[in-house]
């Protein structure tokens, strides 16, 4: 282990060996984040929204209601979601009539039954969120995690083997200029 981190006592080895060999078990250290921290965030972010979908489940209820208006059957103007808000009514709780708007498929006739969410008190809310939605959601998490700390990983190598270069060539020069003058048979004066 002494050796891998460059504290061996080599007399050969130089102080940019060290820094090089620091350098690696820094990158490994980062690298093992990489993966580790975005499956950590992931699974978190999972359990949590698992959670708050289940809880929010608990107190959702899908029933029918009855569209008291219909919904054009498309046109020249759509919305997005291909979705027209109509009105509809519906008895939730037991006996407590409502009358509200809510999304129907185009094309929607006066009268006919539709799917909605309400809430325990009766008025519409929007369904519980999908094991689908979460996971995407986590993943998305996971992924954007690993791309920063990718990116972090991707940082840290090229400055810290940037600033070993400038040292080495810094280190080569002053070598060179000790060494030339003899093998070049001149002087340091001329």
């Amino acid at each position: 282990m002494r050796r891998a981190t460059g504290r061996d006592g080599n007399p050969l080895r130089r102080p940019l060996d060290r820094s090089r060999a620091r350098l690696g078990w820094v990158l490994l250290l980062l690298a093992v984040l990489a993966v580790a921290l975005p499956t950590a965030v992931a699974a978190a972010l999972y359990r949590s929204d698992r959670h708050a979908a289940d809880e929010q489940a608990a107190h959702r209820h899908r029933i029918t209601a009855t569209t008291l208006t219909g919904a054009p059957a498309g046109g020249a103007w759509v919305p997005s979601t291909g979705e027209w808000p109509v009105l509809a009514r519906w008895q939730y709780p037991a006996g407590q009539v409502r009358t509200a708007a809510v999304p129907v498929e185009a094309g929607t006739a006066r009268g006919a039954p539709v799917t909605v969410w309400v809430d325990d008190s009766g008025d519409p809310a929007a369904p519980p969120r999908s094991t689908a939605d979460i996971t995407t959601g986590a993943v998305l998490a996971g992924l954007a995690v690993l791309t920063c700390t990718g990116l972090v990983c991707g940082t840290v190598r090229t400055v810290g083997r940037r600033r070993i270069e400038i040292r080495t060539a810094a280190a080569w020069e002053r070598e060179w200029e000790q060494v030339e003058p003899r093998w070049s048979g001149r002087s340091r004066s001329s």
